[in-house]
This record gives C-alpha cells, sequence and structure tokens, in this order.
C-alpha cells in the first residue's frame, strides 16, 4: 500500500535537488544576460497588461536589480514545455499544415531591443503568413469568472506576443504576416486553435510602450505604466448584441437610465455653451456675468468656468 508523502516531510524547498529533466528547461547565464537588454514575447504580455506589479518586476530583472524569478520547478510552465512539441505535432495533423521555423530567434534590425522565440510559423494559413504559439493552462476560471470565459482571457492575454512575434517574423521573412494562431491545451482537453487578425495600429502601440520601458531601463527612471488597450476586433467578426440579455445587464441597466434621464440637460448643456461663445464680445479677454466667467485664450479659444 503506498502512502502519499505529505509536503512536510519532503524537505524545504532549498534542500532539494532538482532533477536533471528541470535543468534542462534553465536558460544559460549568457541567454539570461542577453534578455535583459531585449523586450521578448512574454515581456510583451507583461507590459501590456497595465498591471503595475508585474511591469515594476520585470523593470527591476532587466536593471538587474534582482534575479529572475526561476521557473524550471513551475508546474504550469514545465507542462507548457513538455507538451509543447505534442501540441505543434497535434495542430498539423487536424489541419493538414506544416509548421516551421519552430524556435527560431529573431531580433530586430531596425529595432534591436525587439526580440522573440518563434514556437513555429506557417507559410500558408488563409493565403498568409501567420505566427503560431502554443500553449498550456489548467483551465481553471478566476474568482468570480465563468467557465466561459477562460479561453477568451487566454486569447486576450497571449495576443500581444502574437502581435510581437508576428512584426518580427515580418521583418525575418520579408512577407506580410496577417495572422496569429493559439493552440491552447486546457487541462487534458485536445487542443483547441483560435485565429486573430494581426492589427498594425495595435503593434505600432506594443512597440511605442516597449521602447517608453526600455528608456527607462536605460536612463535608471521609474518602469512605465502604460494605458491598457483593447485589441481592435476586425469588422467581420463584429456581432450584434441584446444587452438585456447580458451577464452585464444591470450595469448596462443602471448606466442607459442615467443616460436617457440626463440626456435633454447634456443637449441644452452644449447649445448654451455655444450660445455664450458667440456672446462673448470680440475684444474680451474674459467674460463675466449671472455665476459664470469665460476666459479667451491667446488663440482666441473660449473657455467657461463656474465664477466663485
Amino acid at each position: 500500500m503506498q502512502t502519499e508523502v505529505s509536503p512536510s516531510k519532503q524537505g524545504d524547498a532549498s534542500d532539494r535537488r532538482a532533477p536533471h529533466l528541470f535543468e534542462q528547461f534553465k536558460l544559460p547565464p549568457a541567454a539570461l544576460e542577453k534578455r535583459r537588454f531585449t523586450v521578448g514575447g512574454s515581456d510583451i504580455n507583461i507590459l501590456a497588461s497595465a498591471d503595475e506589479e508585474r511591469i515594476t518586476r520585470l523593470y527591476e530583472e532587466k536593471c538587474g536589480l534582482t534575479e529572475p524569478e526561476d521557473l524550471s520547478t513551475v508546474w504550469p510552465v514545465l507542462m507548457g514545455w513538455t507538451t509543447e512539441d505534442l501540441n505543434l505535432a497535434w495542430f498539423e495533423y487536424k489541419h493538414q499544415k506544416t509548421l516551421k521555423n519552430q524556435q527560431l530567434v529573431i531580433q530586430s534590425k531596425k529595432l534591436p531591443f525587439m526580440r522573440c522565440t518563434l514556437d513555429a510559423s506557417l507559410d500558408d494559413w488563409e493565403g498568409a503568413q501567420a505566427v503560431f504559439d502554443a500553449k498550456f493552462t489548467m483551465g481553471r476560471p478566476k474568482k468570480g469568472e465563468a467557465w466561459a470565459d477562460v479561453v477568451p482571457r487566454l486569447v486576450k492575454t497571449y495576443s500581444p506576443q502574437l502581435h510581437w512575434n508576428g512584426r518580427l517574423l515580418e521583418e525575418h521573412t520579408g512577407r506580410k504576416t496577417k495572422f496569429g494562431i493559439l493552440n491552447i491545451i486546457r487541462g487534458g482537453d485536445e487542443p483547441t486553435t483560435h485565429v486573430i487578425k494581426l492589427d498594425q495600429h495595435y503593434t505600432d502601440y506594443l512597440i511605442d510602450i516597449a521602447t517608453e520601458f526600455m528608456h527607462a531601463v536605460e536612463t535608471g527612471e521609474p518602469p512605465y505604466i502604460p494605458i491598457p488597450l483593447d485589441i481592435p476586433v476586425p469588422p467581420e467578426e463584429r456581432v450584434p448584441y441584446d444587452m438585456t440579455e447580458h451577464k452585464k445587464a444591470l450595469d448596462w441597466k443602471r448606466h442607459a437610465e442615467t443616460w436617457v434621464q440626463t440626456y435633454g440637460a447634456a443637449q441644452s448643456f452644449k447649445d448654451a455653451e455655444a450660445a455664450i461663445k458667440k456672446l462673448v464680445p470680440r475684444d474680451a479677454s474674459e467674460a463675466t456675468g449671472n455665476g459664470i466667467c469665460v476666459r479667451v485664450n491667446k488663440n482666441n479659444s473660449k473657455r467657461i468656468e463656474i465664477d466663485e
């Protein structure tokens, strides 16, 4: 009869010897040092999240203030690494497509801080080049999240990496990268394939926030915390929604009622504002009366304030 060993009897983490398999997962010091001066696919996911705690930790790693987190004994990370080859092979089998450029490291010549390691790419997905990424997830919802929302959240989380890697693949091949393909293994389920159209404006946004971040690293300034930007949905993929049946129906109802109640007042406000500005004499520096003050700027623009 086998007895389960409790964590307390397994020894402290500092005393444990990692199996050779785990050691193979670790990056050599030279590779870790090179990553300090570049932004990779995983890094851009962190920056695009606008999570101050995660960005600050990444900043400290890039500045050499703290050691990179040791992921060699993090179970979900190990599962993703272990299942990656199977994930890629299953995609090729299911879709009868050939993946190439597996584990290809690309560093931009135009923007040297841009770097990635591709899981793979496809020469032809619906007639265009595509970048491919294989992911593993335990598949559990977060607190307050429905099971159906897990995969959409994962697609949103990893979309920055697909855009980033797609931009580097485009520079490497000289061909437009139109699609990003995410193949997700969820627990023990068969992988599911999720395709997004890469958006140039969103890619430009990612490059901008990475540029600001690396400038902070180089100068020692506080890390740049960007304003999060949602990935645009192509017009052909947009669908109508009846918000009375949506999961956010109560919030929608509350704000909709407020909007309807204040619509007339808001329109009256705009009309009165325009009329007041027209009444200001041409040679006035300011105009006051009846509780308001209109200040005239040098470019003749006018700003209305409450006159206290």
